[in-house]
C-alpha cells in the first residue's frame, strides 16, 4: 500500500560481453534503463514482421482453436530458439497461404459463372453459334417478373418475334427471344419500358451444359487441391510452438538492440544508467558478480530528476492500480491511495448494480474469462471483486434478476429473498438516496484525511494543520449540529460551534501563509475567532459561560494594536498618516472606556491603523482569498450531490431487470412457443442489462474518483517504472 523506494545506479560492462549482459540484464527484468535521449521511432524489423504473419496464417488457415500462448520451461524455450531456421518454415507457409487465396479466388470465379450459367442449361447449341444468323436476330433476357414477361407476350404476339423460356426460378424468367433483324428497333423500344435484362453469352461457343460440366469438374480439382493445402496447414500447426518462441526471441532481440542504441559508451566500455528497486538491488548485485566485468555503482539523481514510480499493493487491492495507471501515477513523495480507492470503487459498483443475481452471474462470467486471459488481469480483477460487491448490495434491496423469485412462485425462495431484504428501494427511494449520500461523504473526508496524513508525512505542518484540518473540522462539525445538535448536551452543542468557528477563522486567516507575516496571522485568527464567538454567543448558539468573551476580544485587539505600533517603530516606518492614524485609534479607545462611542468607532481607527502599519502590508489581499476559499465551500454540498447518481444506476438496473420479467411473463401466455420465447426474453434482456449496467457502474465509479475524491488530495504525474524484461507475446515461461 505504498510506492516502492528506488535508486539509481551506473552498470559499467566491458564491450566484449555487453550482449551476453543485456541478455541476462533483460530475463532478470529488474532495471528501469534510463536512456540518453527520447527513443527514436524504429523501423519493424522484416524478418519479426514476416514471422508474426506466418503465425496469424497458421492459426487462422489452420481450420481449428489453437491456444494464443503456449508453456514452455526455459530449457524448452532455449532449445526451440537456438539453431532453428525460421526462414524455410515461413516460406513453407507463405507459399501454402498465397496459393490457398489463389485457388480460392479461382474457385469464387467458378462458382460465379456456374451461378451464371445454370438457367441456361437447357439450351442445347452453342449462344456463340445462335449470333451468326443475318436476318435471324437473338437475344438472351431475363424478367425478373413474370406479370411484366406475360404482358410483353401479349403485346407482342403477332409481332414476327418468338419467345421461347429456358428456366424459371425466384431471380426471374430466362428467355431466349427470336426476331426478325428488321424489327429491331421497334422490339426494343417496346422493352425499353420494362423490367428485364440482357444477358451476356455471346462469348460461349458450346453449349452452357457443357461449359457447366467442365467448370465443375475444374471446382472438384480446385477443392481436392485446397484440401490437401488444408491438410499440410494443419500439419504444420505442430511448428507454431517454435514459431511462437522465435517470435518472443525476436521482438527481445529488437528490445536490446534499441538498448544498445540509447546508452552510452566509451572505446571498452558500455554505461548503464537506470533505476532499481531496493529490494531488487541483492539480486542485480548477484547478476553484475557473476559476469567479474561488470561493476555496479549507486548514482547521486539530479537535482531536479524524478524517480520512476513502482507500486506496492497486497494481492487484494492490486487490480485497482489500473485506476491510477489510467490517470496519472502518484509522484514519488506521495502517498499511493490504491487501498483507499479498492473500497469505494468496488461499493459504488456494486451499488450502481444492485442485483445479487446479475452479481453472480457476472462473477460466474468473469472468472471464466480470467482462466482464458490470465488472473493477474486488472480490468478483470476489479470487475470480480465489484460482482462480488454486488451481491450483497442487490440482497439488501431485494434485486434477484428484477422480481424474478415473486414470479415464479416458489415460496422458500421468496421467502429467502425477504429475508435478506433491507428496504425496496421502489418504495422507499429516500433510504437509497441517504446511503449514495453518506458514502459520498465519507469518501470526501477520507480524501482530506488522506492529505492531512501526506503532509505531516512529508512535514508541511502548515499545510496539513492550517491548510486541510480547518476544512475537515468545518464540515464535520456543520454535520455533526444538523444532524445530533438538539439531542446534545449545551456543553457539547458548544463545543461544536467553537470548533466550527475556529474552523471558519483558520480558513479566512490560513488559506495563504507567509513566514513572514505568520505573526500577524496568528494574531487575526485570534481575533476573528473570538469575534465569532462574540457573535454566536449574542444569537444565544454558545451557553452563558462565554458571557465575558468580549473582553478576550478587546485583549486580542489591544495586542494587535500594540504590535502594530512596535512593527512601526522597529522598521522606522513612522509617517503622519500612520501618526495620526495612532493617536486617533488610543482617543477612540480612551473615549470608548468612558462609553461616550460604541465599540465600532475604535474597531474601525485600529484597523486603518494595522493595515497602514508594516505589520498589516499584504494581509488584506491574504484575507480576501480566505474568504472566497471560505465561499467555495459551497462546493462539497456539489460533491456529495454527485453520489446520487449510485441510487439512480442502481434503481435503473432495478426497473429494467423488472420490465424484462414483465414482458417475459406477458409473452408466456402464447401458446405452445410462449415458454421457449420467455426464456428468450429473460436471456437476451438480462444479458443485454448485465452489460450495459456494468460498463456504466464501471465508468461512473470511476467518475466519482477522478472528478469528485482524486482533487481532495492528488497531485499525480508520475513516471511508471518499467524494468527492461523479455516480452512474452506467445511464450508463457515456466518457472523451473
Amino acid at each position: 500500500m505504498a510506492i516502492d523506494r528506488v535508486s539509481k545506479f551506473v552498470i559499467a560492462v566491458h564491450q566484449e560481453s555487453q550482449e551476453e549482459f543485456l541478455i541476462r540484464l533483460q530475463r532478470l527484468g529488474v532495471f528501469h534503463i534510463t536512456r540518453r535521449d527520447q527513443m527514436e521511432s524504429q523501423q519493424p524489423d522484416r524478418e519479426l514482421v514476416r514471422l508474426l504473419g506466418t503465425i496469424e496464417n497458421l492459426k487462422t488457415g489452420a481450420g481449428k482453436r489453437i491456444p494464443a500462448r503456449i508453456s514452455l520451461s526455459r530449457q524448452e524455450y532455449e532449445q526451440l530458439v537456438t539453431g532453428y531456421d525460421v526462414r524455410a518454415t515461413i516460406e513453407k507457409i507463405e507459399s501454402l497461404t498465397q496459393r490457398k487465396s489463389e485457388l480460392l479466388a479461382r474457385e469464387r470465379i467458378i462458382v460465379e459463372e456456374i451461378r451464371r450459367l445454370l438457367p441456361w442449361i437447357n439450351l442445347e447449341c452453342p449462344p456463340a453459334e445462335l449470333l451468326k444468323y443475318g436476318d435471324i436476330r437473338f437475344v438472351f433476357a431475363r424478367f425478373t417478373e413474370k406479370e411484366t414477361f406475360d404482358d410483353i407476350q401479349k403485346i407482342l404476339s403477332d409481332k414476327p418475334v418468338v419467345f421461347q423460356i429456358m428456366n424459371e426460378d425466384e431471380s426471374g424468367i430466362y428467355v431466349l427471344i427470336a426476331f426478325s433483324a428488321d424489327y429491331e428497333s421497334d422490339l426494343m423500344t417496346e422493352l425499353a419500358g420494362v423490367n428485364w435484362q440482357s444477358e451476356n453469352l455471346g462469348g460461349l461457343d458450346r453449349p452452357p451444359a457443357e461449359v457447366i460440366k467442365e467448370l465443375q469438374s475444374l471446382q472438384i480439382q480446385l477443392q481436392k487441391e485446397l484440401e490437401n493445402i488444408q491438410q499440410e496447414l494443419e500439419r504444420l500447426t505442430t511448428e507454431l510452438p517454435k514459431l511462437k518462441a522465435k517470435a518472443d526471441a525476436l521482438i527481445n532481440e529488437l528490445k536490446r538492440r534499441e538498448v544498445e542504441n540509447q546508452i552510452s559508451k566509451t572505446e571498452s566500455t558500455m554505461l548503464i544508467y537506470g533505476w532499481l528497486r531496493n529490494r531488487d538491488i541483492p539480486r542485480l548485485q548477484k547478476l553484475v558478480e557473476e559476469f567479474g566485468v561488470a561493476v555496479m555503482i549507486p548514482v547521486e539523481p539530479d537535482p531536479q530528476e524524478q524517480p520512476p514510480v513502482a507500486l506496492v499493493n497486497r494481492r487484494l487491492w492490486r487490480p485497482f492500480e489500473l485506476v491510477l495507471e489510467m490517470y496519472q501515477l502518484p509522484l514519488p513523495d506521495e502517498l499511493d491511495p490504491t487501498w483507499l480507492i479498492a473500497p469505494f470503487f468496488g461499493i459504488f459498483f456494486g451499488l450502481c448494480i444492485t442485483d445479487a443475481g446479475y452479481g453472480l452471474a457476472l462473477a460466474v462470467l468473469t472468472l471464466l474469462l480470467m482462466r482464458r486471459l490470465g488472473f493477474s488481469n486488472k480490468l478483470l480483477g476489479m470487475i470480480l471483486i465489484g460482482a462480488v460487491l454486488t451481491i450483497p448490495a442487490g440482497a439488501m434491496v431485494g434485486g434477484w434478476f428484477g422480481d424474478l423469485p415473486d414470479r415464479l412462485g416458489v415460496n422458500w425462495l421468496a421467502a429467502f429473498k425477504n429475508r435478506l431484504m433491507l428496504f425496496d428501494p421502489m418504495k422507499e427511494p429516500l433510504k437509497f438516496f441517504l446511503i449514495s449520500i453518506a458514502l459520498g461523504y465519507i469518501q470526501l473526508n477520507a480524501g482530506i484525511l488522506l492529505e492531512i496524513a501526506d503532509c505531516l508525512r512529508r512535514k508541511q505542518f502548515g499545510e496539513g494543520l492550517l491548510g486541510q484540518l480547518p476544512w475537515f473540522v468545518l464540515l464535520n462539525g456543520i454535520v455533526a449540529r444538523l444532524l445530533w445538535g438538539r439531542a446534545l448536551p449545551s456543553y457539547l452543542n458548544s463545543i461544536l460551534m467553537i470548533l466550527i468557528l475556529l474552523a471558519i477563522a483558520a480558513i479566512i486567516v490560513f488559506t495563504q501563509r507567509e513566514r513572514e507575516t505568520l505573526i500577524s496571522q496568528w494574531l487575526w485568527y485570534g481575533l476573528i475567532s473570538t469575534l465569532l464567538m462574540y457573535f454566536a454567543r449574542r444569537l444565544n448558539w454558545l451557553s452563558a459561560e462565554f458571557v465575558c468573551i468580549h473582553w478576550i476580544v478587546f485583549g486580542i485587539f489591544i495586542l494587535m494594536l500594540g504590535y502594530a505600533a512596535a512593527t512601526v517603530f522597529m522598521h522606522r516606518s513612522w509617517n503622519l498618516k500612520r501618526v495620526l492614524l495612532g493617536i486617533l485609534t488610543l482617543i477612540g479607545l480612551a473615549i470608548y472606556l468612558f462609553k461616550i462611542v460604541p465599540a465600532f468607532v475604535p474597531g474601525l481607527l485600529g484597523l486603518l491603523f494595522y493595515f497602514a502599519a508594516p505589520s498589516g502590508q499584504r494581509l488584506l489581499a491574504k484575507f480576501v482569498w480566505g474568504g472566497y476559499a471560505l465561499y467555495s465551500a459551497t462546493s462539497y454540498i456539489g460533491v456529495v450531490l454527485s453520489y446520487i447518481r449510485l441510487m439512480a444506476l442502481g434503481m435503473c438496473t432495478g426497473g429494467v431487470a423488472m420490465a424484462i420479467n414483465v414482458i417475459a411473463w406477458m409473452v408466456l401466455s402464447i401458446p405452445i412457443i410462449g415458454p421457449v420465447l420467455a426464456l428468450v426474453v429473460l436471456l437476451v434482456g438480462h444479458g443485454y442489462n448485465i452489460a450495459v449496467n456494468v460498463l456504466g457502474a464501471f465508468v461512473h465509479s470511476l467518475r466519482l474518483q477522478y472528478v469528485e475524491f482524486f482533487p481532495r488530495f492528488y497531485t499525480g504525474g508520475g513516471e511508471p517504472f518499467k524494468p527492461f524484461r523479455e516480452v512474452n507475446e506467445f511464450v508463457v515461461l515456466k518457472s523451473s
